[in-house]
């Protein structure tokens, strides 16, 4: 495309290196000496600069992109030819893409699709009234700063190449990006800001589900299925998108222009009014199956299916360091140590909760239930316990990261801190992380914290490890789920797991508000009786001896049929019930 060194002067610009490569353009970071700064320079490709045609056009049309001036476009500085050269300047900034950040089947939260999206959208709602149409719309596009601040660039360089050059726009413009072209721009027809509000929608979409809508061998294949292929419901790859976000999506990506959102500021305020729709107060649901499994066949589907069969115990060792990580799913288990402290592989069926931040599937079956002494307690109608703080052992709000809680990052699970809380999010089904803030074991606590609800699946369950026994693979976890379902369950290393409450099953409970934005979710451990809160209401109780002290944490398990789970943990207080 062209022959540009590191050193070679372009204009008043001096070459320092090739940062970019593309169909329609290549890309340099050079430096400007009159104003002391480096900025971005695209290349034109350098047959086209041989056309009168097209040096009349580029003026014209460079002109019109340089007068663009908004918070989310990349500025263009100025541009210019020089020794057959046609380039753009502009900002030169050290930054990701969208691309980047949109890792293939992992769908992103849905508050950073609120941000991106709308800022794609007001950044091309303010081109399209200044009369310019992007044409080249797509993830690579769109640069992201540390600040996740997004910067859409390349407007109008498919037109001007397009209007000078109808080889390059069959093989470049459109051959390069057919992911997120319209139908009407892969036909060849007229296009208008309808085609741009159309490959927006393909990036909403696969911010939404993790994939692009049309997939094929070649190309032109991946063309003629935007001209002619029905569009496949998000729903369809992602199973618990909102039905008000799914409309949004499907009326963007109509095949006629004519049926899809007027303007990006239409776009916007639909989108707008689905997060509304979903934050709205909701009915009770209809009766249905439950997602939970019941000792009766035929067993209906629920959040936790796996239940290892017993092997011979890991050996372990006296102390563990803070900051072990484990990460299970089907069929084996990997130990990882943060800070460099090593890595083990494990059997899963024998995984001790020995760490800060653990993945593992959790039980499965409804085993046998407990003996007499494991009775239920009967829980009271909607009684408010108050918590006392001045007994308070351990508060963590999470506003730093000091290494205490345990945190990872893998393919199929994260714990971070983000936003002032402890982000846990999952990646595949059937699949839990907890963490755990230190090595103390403890007795008698009441340990609570507020559980952030990042529009996760129905299904996913979280809640309150305590008395995990650092030896073996024994403990409490006390859970619910946004489904208002809720369980007691004793995990004994070897065993089947033991629920201590509703007669060996899990159950729905009305003191539970579901698909809340939040919940306080919370349990006493302690003289042999377990009790789970939320939302200061105790909503189940039960009494066990099999352990009296050991680790305590929190935990986020995905349902069986949901591929991610997004909850955040904040404001933990642990305090003594003595």
């Amino acid at each position: 495309m062209d022959n540009i060194q590191p050193g070679q002067m372009l204009g008043p610009y001096r070459i320092i290196s090739q940062v970019g490569r593309g169909g329609m353009a290549n890309v340099y970071k050079a430096y400007q000496p009159s104003v002391d700064r480096y900025v971005a320079i695209k290349v034109l490709p350098s047959q086209l600069a041989e056309s009168k045609e097209f040096a009349t056009r580029f003026h014209q049309e460079a002109r019109i992109i340089a007068m663009l001036e908004h918070p989310h476009i990349l500025p263009v500085f100025d541009y210019g030819e020089s020794d057959g050269v046609a380039y753009f300047v502009m900002r030169y900034l050290d930054a990701g893409t969208l691309r980047d950040r949109m890792e293939v089947g992992r769908p992103l939260p849905l508050n950073e699709i609120d941000r991106i999206f709308t800022q794609l959208a007001e950044a091309l709602s303010y081109a399209h009234a200044h009369g310019v149409v992007h044409r080249d719309l797509k993830p690579a596009n769109a640069l992201i700063d540390s600040y996740g601040n997004i910067f859409l660039t390349d407007f109008g360089i498919a037109k001007l190449l397009e209007s000078a050059s109808p080889r390059l726009t069959q093989t470049d413009a459109i051959m390069g990006t057919p992911a997120y072209i319209s139908p009407e721009q892969a036909q060849g027809n007229p296009v208008d800001q309808r085609s741009d509000i159309y490959s927006l929608g393909i990036i909403l979409y696969e911010m939404a589900t993790g994939r692009v809508p049309f997939v094929a061998d070649t190309p032109l294949a991946v063309l003629f299925k935007h001209i002619s292929d029905p569009l496949p419901p998000p729903s369809s790859v992602k199973s618990d998108i909102a039905e008000p976000i799914e409309q949004v999506i499907l009326k963007a990506l109509a095949k006629d222009p004519q049926d899809r959102f007027a303007t990006a500021s239409d776009f916007v305020a639909a989108w707008k009014h689905a997060l509304e729709q979903m934050h709205a107060p909701r009915p009770a649901p209809e009766p249905a199956p439950p997602t939970i499994v019941h000792p009766e066949p035929p067993p209906p589907v629920k959040p936790m299916d796996i239940k290892p069969t017993p092997t011979k115990k890991a050996e372990t060792k006296s102390s563990t360091p803070v900051g072990w990580i484990v990460g299970c799913l089907v069929g084996a288990c990997v130990l990882f140590a943060i800070a460099g402290l090593g890595v083990l592989a494990l059997n899963r069926n024998n995984m001790p909760f020995l760490n800060s931040a653990t993945n593992t599937p959790l039980p499965t079956n409804t085993a046998t239930l407990p003996p007499a002494t494991d009775t239920a307690v009967p829980v009271p109608t909607r009684t408010a316990v108050p918590v006392s703080t001045d007994n308070a052992v351990l508060r963590d709000d999470f506003s730093s990261s000091q290494e205490d809680w345990g945190t990872l990052d893998t393919q199929n699970s994260s714990v971070k801190y983000e936003n002032d809380s402890l982000h846990m999010r999952l990646f595949v089904k059937n699949y839990v992380i907890w963490s755990r803030p230190n090595d103390e074991d403890y007795s008698n606590i009441h340990a609570e914290a507020t559980v952030i609800n990042n529009h996760t699946d129905s299904t996913t369950a979280f809640g309150i490890v305590c008395f995990q026994q650092s030896e073996d693979w024994s403990f409490y976890y006390l859970a619910m789920t946004p489904a208002g379902e809720y369980a007691i369950i004793r995990a004994t290393d070897g065993e089947d797991d033991v629920y201590l409450t509703n007669n060996g099953k899990w159950a729905s409970s009305d003191l539970i508000n579901q698909n809340a934005d939040s919940y306080r979710v919370g349990a006493d451990c302690g003289g042999g009786i377990l009790n789970l809160y939320v939302d200061g209401q105790r909503v189940a109780s039960a009494t066990d001896s099999a352990y009296s002290t050991g680790h305590i944490g929190l935990f986020t398990w995905s349902g069986k049929n949901a591929p991610t789970a997004d909850v955040s943990f904040d404001d933990f207080l642990l305090t003594s019930l003595k």
